[in-house]
Order: C-alpha cells, then structure tokens, then sequence
C-alpha cells in the first residue's frame, strides 16, 4: 500500500486519476492502457488492457466506482486475482490524501506476491507521487492567475 498526502484538492485528483487513456502519458508504469470503451464514460464493468514494464499484458475490470473518490479493478490470470485499489481522501484541512493498494487472492496468490510484490511496491509508491504531480500541473488552457 501506498499513502500520500497532498495540498491539491480530491476532485482534481480524480479529475487526473479518471482519465484512464491518460496514463501512459504521465505514468511511468504504464506503456499502454486501452479501454473496451476508448473516451469513456468509465464505470463498473469497464475493461482495460493495461501494459506494464516487467509486468507484460494483462486485462483488468472496474469493479466500484466512486467517482470523485476512486476506483478498483481486478485482473485475473495464472491462478491468482490481482485486486488494485486506488483511493483519494479529502481531509479535513483541505489536503488530500492518495491511497494506493494491491492484494493477491486465489490458490497462486503467495506465488503471485513472491514473484512481483517488491516491485509492486515500489510502482505504487512511483503511481502515487506521479499522480500528484501529474494533478499540480496547471490544467490545459488554464491561465495563471493575475
């Protein structure tokens, strides 16, 4: 799991977070990313080919989706479901905090984990920073202020 805590507000974190077809763009573990329904709108039951360095092709499914808060998708393959988890928390002081997690379930979870769980870690750690500083750039056709 990964946690992040922010001055930028939630909505403009879902705002970055929920444009799927973006990732590649600023995500560096993400080459690809194809939705079944390219430009959306995303919800429950969209499918995604997503395409990772050192973790190949692999097809995951919405399964909640709460827009403005987050999302999780599972992936199955090889005898484990992979559960992602990606949360966005406002705070009371107006900050926002980013909670990323992945889980293994199924006979070859353990495996799963052994196999891939360091660096999992470490892509939630790298997704959670290049969020927010995907989200701290000014929108485009924003004007700054005066």
């Amino acid at each position: 799991m990964s946690r992040t805590v922010t001055d930028l507000p939630a909505q403009r974190l879902w705002d970055v977070l929920s444009d799927l077809e973006s990732w590649p763009e600023w995500l560096p573990t993400v080459d690809e990313l194809v939705p079944d329904v390219p430009g959306g709108p995303h919800g429950v039951g969209t499918r995604c080919v997503v395409v990772q360095p050192r973790l190949g092709r692999a097809r995951w499914t919405v399964t909640e989706w709460n827009p403005g808060h987050g999302f999780t998708w599972t992936s199955s393959r090889g005898g484990s479901t992979t559960t992602g988890t990606h949360e966005i928390i406002p705070l009371a002081d107006g900050r926002s905090e980013v909670v990323l997690g992945i889980t293994w379930s199924g006979p070859l979870a353990r495996l799963a984990r052994a196999l891939v769980g360091r660096l999992t870690r470490q892509y939630l750690d790298t997704e959670a920073g290049a969020l927010v500083e995907r989200a701290a750039r000014p929108e485009p056709g924003a004007h700054p202020p005066s």
